[in-house]
């Protein structure tokens, strides 16, 4: 896992682009009952293939949700799939599950930029 001066850097010599997606724990159903609102979520990724090349988390039980990532991260798991997970409704974890989507949504719009059809693996 990386930061995101790490992950423009790599970046850079490496010859791809970095995109940075956040959500905050303020719209949060479990976040709010436990009135502990305050947090953030931020992932570092290539949006050319979903690449997830750093993940964030403070607020309440961050070290919880950090795993998921983390193995993801490990696995080599793009953030394509990781939206297909269940995220139990009300939980913390719906914070992950926002992220995926506003990440799916930013990775979409630069595609469409580059007028690059999104690539899937044969099978």
């Amino acid at each position: 896992m990386i930061l995101q001066p790490q992950a423009r850097e790599k970046a850079e010599k490496e010859g791809f682009e970095v995109s940075v997606a956040k959500t905050s724990f303020k719209a949060n159903s479990k976040a709010l009952a436990e009135n502990e609102a305050e947090g953030l979520a931020k992932l570092i990724y290539r949006p050319d293939n979903g690449e997830i090349l750093g993940v964030h988390i403070f607020g309440l039980h961050a070290a919880d949700l950090i795993h998921e990532a983390s193995n993801a991260i490990a696995m080599g798991t793009s953030i394509q799939d990781l939206k297909l997970a269940v995220h139990a409704h009300p939980t913390l974890s719906e914070v992950l599950d926002e992220l995926y989507i506003k990440q799916l949504r930013l990775m979409l719009k630069f595609l469409v930029q580059l007028k690059c059809p999104l690539q899937s693996e044969p099978g």
